[in-house]
């Protein structure tokens, strides 16, 4: 049984409501968020969630009982007045595109065009090795809402430069691509994701640490 936990934008004073793993602001404080897909901030008002423009005009009025940041052109909502268990993402106009179980939250927001969920039930104390809070598989999904991959991980990072770090039930690390398969054929006791110049910092299995680049190829270090 799939749930889902959602860690979109994090402010500095945020809280977690229970039952949805979303992190809130705890006050109505303009959060900006600039992205390629548009600009929206949230807001607090009698206790809902909305979104104004950058020129403070409501485009989705107060509504929901929490709410992310906007990530690639789709938010994370949950509870509306009298359904708590009203649950998916909204786009910029404040429609309801992808809905989504009430027994499931959401991990990660999109990013390069797919987003996290997994179980609900969880531990903020129990911390996974990726920094995932989950106790249970975890699917990716499109912008349709639609398991990608046909795959459960135990964790899994969003995508970043091409590639997502994930991980089976009590397994090692390693990459996938955009088709949901191992990238390099290879597994590590520790992954970071891609930077800007193409490398990623690795642990192999014996231990060492090393970089790899977006070939496959394994380097002392990054050039």
């Amino acid at each position: 049984m799939l749930l889902v936990l959602v860690i979109l934008g994090i402010t500095a004073c945020t809280s977690e409501l229970r039952g949805i793993g979303l992190p809130l602001a705890t006050e109505a404080i303009e959060d900006f968020v600039h992205e390629d897909w548009g600009t929206l901030y949230r807001f607090q008002q009698d206790g809902l969630w909305g979104y104004k423009d950058a020129y403070g005009n409501i485009v989705i009025s107060p509504y929901y009982l929490a709410a992310s940041q906007f990530s690639e052109g789709l938010a994370g909502i949950r509870g509306i007045p009298n359904n708590e268990d009203f649950f998916g993402f909204i786009d910029l106009e404040g429609n309801l595109v992808i809905s989504l179980p009430s027994i499931v939250s959401i991990l990660q927001g999109f990013s390069e065009g797919f987003a996290i969920i997994g179980e609900r039930e969880w531990d903020w104390g129990n911390e996974t090795p990726l920094g995932i809070h989950s106790r249970g598989p975890v699917v990716f999904i499109d912008r349709t809402g639609q398991n990608v991959f046909n795959q459960e991980f135990e964790v899994a990072t969003n995508f970043k430069e091409g590639f997502a770090i994930v991980a089976l039930y009590r397994g090692n690390k390693f990459f996938i691509d955009r088709t949901g398969q191992n990238a390099f054929g290879m597994e590590f006791e520790w992954a970071n994701d891609f930077d800007e110049y193409g490398y990623a910092r690795v642990q192999l299995l014996n231990g060492n640490w090393r970089y790899i680049n977006r070939s496959g190829r394994i380097v002392r270090n990054r050039r």
